[in-house]
């Protein structure tokens, strides 16, 4: 077995085992396996902030943590909140906002962009210097550096290494083997 693909499993395993106890109580209230997909969503987006880097003008401080906003609809409610909990990312806490404005955007390192975000969200996402974009290829719009997408009901992704770098972002090549399809590699 090709050592990207057993990381891949290995990866996935762990989501859904984090995953697992936040899923069981939202599953039960409403009542859809739909909840267990953006569990692991959840923690894919928690577990991106480690294998991308970001310039050190990003932070405000040292101390600055890495903050994942939620876009347009929110289909993980607290789940995002229990994936980031007591995790790090390049020696940063983890940090989850609901920005209610485009305005509100500053200061976002990643920012998953759902159904419902008007084309204010993705004016004021562009012209932020430096925010990982993942969207939703099920609800979000089309676009960002990193698209969640359903293979064979699993919850894959693929990547736009060309958006990344737009941004001022470099992926690392372990997340790149993980995905899908990977544009623009170089």
């Amino acid at each position: 077995m090709k050592r990207g693909g057993r990381l891949a499993r290995i990866l996935l395993i762990a989501a859904c085992v984090l995953a697992g106890p936040a899923t069981t109580t939202a599953e039960a209230q409403a009542g859809t396996a739909g909840n267990l997909e953006y569990a692991v969503k959840a923690n894919y987006l928690v577990r991106f902030a480690a294998f991308v880097d970001w310039p050190d003008s990003a932070f405000g401080t040292a101390e600055s943590p890495l903050v994942i906003c939620v876009v347009g609809h929110d289909p993980f409610g607290a789940g995002l909140e229990q994936a980031a909990a007591a995790q790090t990312a390049h020696g940063r806490r983890l940090a989850i906002r609901r920005p209610n404005s485009p305005a509100a955007l500053a200061g976002c390192h990643i920012a998953y962009v759902g159904a419902g975000a008007t084309s204010a969200w993705s004016d004021q996402l562009n012209a932020q210097p430096v925010v990982l974009v993942v969207t939703d290829q099920a609800s979000g719009p089309r676009g960002g550096a990193i698209q969640f997408v359903l293979v064979n009901n699993r919850v894959r992704f693929r990547i736009d290494q060309g958006a990344a770098a737009r941004s001022g972002l470099v992926i690392s090549s372990r997340l790149l083997n993980l995905a899908v399809s990977v544009e623009g590699r170089g």
